[in-house]
Order: structure tokens, then C-alpha cells, then sequence
């Protein structure tokens, strides 16, 4: 059953435009105990300044701003790539908007690439930490 895979060890990142934050279940799926292991901010990024009202769907983003989120995530990848060549995870469950989804996807080298259990297209960063692994297992139920 896939669902077991959210479960002990699992490392889950959570990526929206601020940042990322890496999560470690110590638990198991049914009673998940979820521990932070790192975060990594945007660098340089005016949260307020850079963003500019757009429309219903997204905010546009500044090329700053486009640049400080790809700053990022390949300090994310460079974090995730570390890891896994210590053998400190397994696996990885990655949630994140579409766009930020897409450059993750792309820096994957085929190492990082064999751990990921299930890609996100969504921005999980604001839901408490006890919610966060039972989204991630039921799209990994949904996706098995």
C-alpha cells in the first residue's frame, strides 16, 4: 500500500514562494509525528514589495522575485541531494504550486529522482503539521 510511504522516515518538503520546509515523519501515517529538520527561505525577497496585484488567479511576480525562487530551490536540491548521499531519507513526498513543482522537477538528478514517492502540485505550507502527511498519504492513495 502506497500510503506507507508518507509513513516513518519520509522526509516531506513543502516549497511555496517564501520557502521550503522539510519535514521528517517519525511516525507512521495513522499517528504521524512530524518533525522539522530544515527550512530555507527565499533569499532577498521583500515579501510585500515584489508582489503585484494581478488579477483572480495568481499574483504576477517580479523577475526579483522569480530569481530569489529559483535562488531557492537549488538550495533545496543542493540540501535534498546532501541527504540522500548520506542515506539520511528514502524517500520524498514534495508539495509546491505548479510553477515552483516544475523547476524542482527539472533540477532532479536521477538519485533524488528515485526517491520521490509523489510530486504535489499544491502549496501545503500553510496547513498545520499534523494535517500536512495525511494530504500527502491520501494523494499517494489517490495516485496508487
Amino acid at each position: 500500500m502506497r500510503t506507507q510511504e508518507a509513513g516513518r522516515g519520509c522526509w516531506i518538503v513543502v516549497v511555496d514562494g517564501a520557502g521550503a520546509m522539510i519535514l521528517e515523519n517519525a511516525g507512521s501515517v495513522a499517528a504521524p509525528d512530524l518533525r522539522v529538520i530544515d527550512r530555507i527561505e527565499t533569499p532577498g525577497l521583500d515579501q510585500g514589495a515584489d508582489r503585484i496585484p494581478a488579477g483572480p488567479q495568481r499574483p504576477e511576480t517580479s523577475d526579483r522575485a522569480l530569481l530569489a525562487e529559483t535562488a531557492m530551490v537549488a538550495m533545496l536540491m543542493t540540501r535534498l541531494t546532501f541527504a540522500v548521499r548520506q542515506s539520511r531519507t528514502t524517500r520524498l513526498a514534495i508539495a509546491a504550486p505548479p510553477h515552483l513543482l516544475e523547476a524542482i522537477r527539472t533540477r532532479l538528478d536521477d538519485r533524488l529522482r528515485s526517491r520521490v514517492v509523489i510530486m504535489l502540485p499544491r502549496t501545503l505550507t500553510q496547513h498545520p503539521l499534523d494535517k500536512i502527511v495525511s494530504v500527502m498519504a491520501e494523494a499517494m492513495d489517490r495516485a496508487a
